[in-house]
């Protein structure tokens, strides 16, 4: 009885389902065919966050905010078009292809029409250095700074996904191929308080400038400040053709960082060099000259072919080396310079790759130079005259420097004659970049001594009845820490000169340099050396404060 139950209720089914299946699979099966070829599959990249950028004091500066994007491939144009959600200019953009960016309620409120709304990712920065950030373009690849440089590890890998989709633009489902993987994030060296005081100064100031802070003792870049700057959120978006030609084409420059791109004279900045090469030439600094304010230059027959002042009108009347430097006696070092001669002082300037790039982890580094015979002859078809010499030898005429090629020095000078290879990325994930010596030479210690005393002067020795003072005194008088360093200014031209300091502290365990210039902006000894001292002021604060000292 049972089974006989259950043989009929299995009969009256496929009373049911045999009809059913000859419609779909016999008469209608054509129009179901046409169905499903009418779904379309496509692989679809499935963006990847990029890593996010800290610095060293973990602030970010760099992020992925999530936004949500209607893609022209995915949709239907006429469902969009007639909910009149998007602008003209955005509905344009969509017809052309481009990707349009909707904040949440609109995207929620498309979704709800059956408007299929995409996650993708937008670069933030906190606008802080911006310059060695760098920035991203509209398709999130690293165009500038720390951004271009580390782009293959802050990119991370997209992701694929196969989407079905209807005539109807309508996507019926989707599936996961490979999930997207997130860009390895960085830490840099910079320290976000001494960066923002940097931008503070130089935006107050109003003068093209760059400002940099390093720890001489490994490289790490602990602020790099270049002015004027751009912002880079500016870029994450796209730009118009006309938008990108005004900041392209900006007189100021903002997009150059000037820190590793711009080549300046450096004034007699670079004097600390000429002296040390003058000491590893034997020469004896207790050696007196004369200074007159002006120094004659006489040919072979005793004949004046030429005047050069110093910068002090008055002269310095009879100095030797350790003073020239404090004073930055120029007669001094113009008969220095022709007592060295040219082609000795630009083999020194090779051994000490003073004017070679430094191979900061930034791109756009330039070198800087120094003309010689054989160089004048090559680039100006004429040759070398003592002159030139004497313009070189206070760091004018055929001589130019990069601020970061500046750090290579007054580092050197620090360390005893080590250079650290200058760095602004701290960490890559969870691997700490190791400090890498770049330059590394024996020099007895009795020469860097010297130097650096001399560099003390500049900043402490407040004159007497037979000397002036440094010409840093004033910018550092009261200063707690003890400060080397070297003012220059450096003539242009036009208008008024380049501001210059170089220096490092504390004297006796160098451990922070610094590098000032202002184009434009004077002697050395008032805008540069005054900034200096608020930086290196701002250092040692934080240093107190992290350690507990009152």
């Amino acid at each position: 009885m049972k089974n006989r139950l259950v043989v009929i209720l299995f009969a009256f089914s496929l009373f049911f389902v045999i009809p059913r299946a000859f419609k779909l699979q016999v008469l209608e099966w054509h129009n179901h065919r046409v169905y499903v070829e009418s779904l379309r599959t496509r692989l679809i990249n499935v963006p990847a966050p990029r890593g996010t950028i800290f610095s060293s004091d973990m602030v970010p500066l760099a992020w992925d905010r999530e936004v949500y994007v209607l893609d022209p491939w995915e949709n239907n144009m006429e469902v969009i078009e007639k909910s009149g959600v998007l602008s003209k200019e955005e509905m344009r953009k969509l017809l052309s292809g481009e990707k349009v960016v909707l904040d949440r309620n609109r995207a929620e409120f498309l979704e709800r029409l059956g408007v299929r709304v995409t996650v993708d990712y937008e670069r933030n920065y906190a606008g802080l250095a911006p310059h060695v950030l760098g920035y991203v373009n509209i398709d999130r690849e690293g165009m500038g700074g720390v951004e271009r440089f580390y782009n293959d590890h802050l990119k991370g890998k997209e992701g694929v996904k196969m989407v079905f989709i209807e005539p109807t633009g309508k996507v019926t489902a989707e599936v996961l191929k490979a999930p997207p993987q997130t860009g390895r994030d960085l830490v840099l060296t910079i320290d976000s308080r001494l960066q923002r005081k940097a931008e503070e100064i130089l935006k107050t100031e109003k003068k093209a400038g760059v400002i940099i802070l390093s720890n001489i003792k490994t490289g790490e870049i602990l602020a790099m400040a270049s002015y004027p700057d751009f912002n880079p959120q500016d870029f994450s978006r796209g730009f118009s053709r006309r938008d990108w030609n005004r900041i392209n084409n900006d007189p100021r420059s903002v997009l150059l960082n000037r820190a590793i791109s711009s080549i300046y004279l450096p004034g007699s900045s670079i004097k600390v060099f000429w002296a040390l090469v003058a000491l590893l030439s034997g020469y004896n600094p207790k050696e007196i000259r004369y200074c007159s304010g002006v120094f004659h230059l006489k040919n072979s027959r005793g004949e004046v072919v030429a005047t050069y002042k110093d910068w002090d009108i008055a002269g310095h009347g009879s100095v030797d080396l350790r003073e020239a430097l404090r004073v930055s006696c120029n007669v001094y070092f113009y008969q220095l310079g022709l007592s060295l001669g040219i082609s000795r002082m630009s083999d020194m300037a090779r051994a000490f790759k003073i004017f070679d790039r430094t191979g900061i982890d930034l791109p756009g580094e330039r070198a800087g130079y120094l003309g010689n015979p054989s160089w004048k002859v090559e680039r100006m078809r004429e040759p070398w005259f003592p002159g030139d010499t004497v313009q070189v030898s206070i760091g004018q005429g055929y001589i130019g420097v990069t601020p970061i090629g500046m750090l290579r020095l007054i580092s050197l000078v620090a360390n005893k004659g080590v250079f650290f290879k200058p760095r602004v990325v701290k960490m890559i994930g969870r691997t700490e970049m190791a400090p890498k010596v770049e330059t590394k030479v024996e020099i007895d210690d009795e020469i860097w001594n010297f130097l650096i005393k001399a560099m003390e002067d500049v900043t402490s020795f407040p004159g007497s009845a037979d000397s002036g003072p440094g010409t840093a005194y004033s910018a550092f008088r009261g200063f707690k820490y003890s400060v080397a360093g070297k003012t220059g200014t450096a003539e242009t031209g036009r208008g008024e000169p380049h501001s210059w300091f170089v220096g490092f502290a504390p004297v006796n365990d160098p451990e922070v340099g610094i590098v000032v210039i202002f184009e434009h902006g004077g002697f050395g000894s008032g805008v540069a050396a005054h900034t200096a001292r608020k930086m290196l002021e701002e250092y040692f604060r934080l240093k107190e404060s992290a350690s507990g000292t009152p």
